[in-house]
């Protein structure tokens, strides 16, 4: 443990006052949570060879679940969230560019046996890849990106779960259409403030969609620019305008991970800007926890 302090220490000389990130804001780590160390210095060198990790932790954050500290490019996190562990399980050692990638999971101890002193009710370990560069600096969704992550968690829809057309090429279809038919675009005007809905959905038939293209890219477009809209439905230009909104990337990142976690037998259904990390543009899904898993797998005892 004074081994750790003094990393700490040093940690703090060199790189200032530590922070975490709590509701997408950086706080300040306070003296108490670096003493607050949930394991002892003999655990945490056993834990560090079974998870390959490198380099000295450094403390992310802390919640009501768990702990979490990073380690050169990777995350230990011990939690008793048993949702979050089988999930993970679930998704150890698979890849997707919008889910984060688990290394391993484990258990402190078998269930059934009396927890090590300290931190009893915490028995599961998970191994991560670090989402970013900097926890807490550029790594969190921009305020774009938190506007539409917040918008799909408040209008839950299956098709987010079901995301199994190409959404870009679906817009380059729909765009290269509208380009060669922009008389399509200007019948049927829409006033102000009306929903423009069956006219997209009409548009996007004729453009030769099949069922699921004109489903995802309908649902993207409501997320993206909205349906109450005439400047982005009436001419082919207001149409083409509005498909170059990043938005629909950022539908279609979130989307696309929430489809290989339910293919994966993981219905997340804790979605919020929180539990989503910016990679250089790139939404990523992180923090699985409560989530439905079908066929859980056991999580075995970690073997020193």
């Amino acid at each position: 443990m004074k081994l750790l302090f003094e990393n700490w220490r040093e940690y703090l000389e060199k790189n200032g006052t530590p922070k975490r990130v709590v509701l997408n804001e950086l706080v300040e780590v306070s003296e108490q949570q670096l003493k607050d160390f949930p394991l002892s210095q003999e655990e945490l060198a056993k834990l560090s060879k079974w998870g390959e990790l490198k380099g000295r932790p450094v403390f992310l954050g802390s919640g009501t679940m768990g702990k979490a500290y990073q380690f050169d490019k990777d995350v230990l996190k011990i939690t008793k969230d048993y949702a979050e562990a089988t999930a993970a399980k679930s998704i150890a050692g698979k890849v997707h560019p919008n889910v984060y990638k688990i290394k391993k999971v484990g258990r402190r101890y078998a269930q059934g046996e009396d927890p090590p002193p300290g931190l009893s009710d915490h028995p599961f370990v998970i191994v991560y890849e670090m989402v970013g560069d900097e926890a807490g600096g550029s790594d969190i969704p921009t305020k774009e990106q938190q506007e539409v992550i917040k918008v799909m968690h408040g209008r839950p829809k299956k098709i987010y779960y079901n995301w199994n057309a190409n959404l870009g090429e679906a817009m380059n279809k729909f765009g290269r259409w509208i380009m060669a038919n922009p008389a399509a675009a200007e019948r049927n005007q829409m006033t102000r403030f009306q929903n423009h809905e069956q006219k997209l959905l009409e548009l996007l038939e004729a453009a030769g969609l099949d069922e699921l293209e004109r489903e995802v890219l309908r649902s993207a477009w409501a997320i993206s620019v909205g349906l109450y809209s005439a400047a982005n439905i009436n001419s082919s230009d207001g149409i083409i305008n509005a498909l170059s909104s990043p938005n629909f990337k950022y539908v279609d990142d979130i989307a696309s991970g929430l489809t290989f976690l339910e293919q994966n037998g993981i219905h997340f259904k804790d979605l919020k800007t929180t539990n989503v990390m910016n990679e250089k543009g790139r939404l990523v899904i992180i923090d699985i926890g409560k989530s439905d898993v079908r066929n859980k797998e056991p999580i075995a005892k970690i073997e020193f």
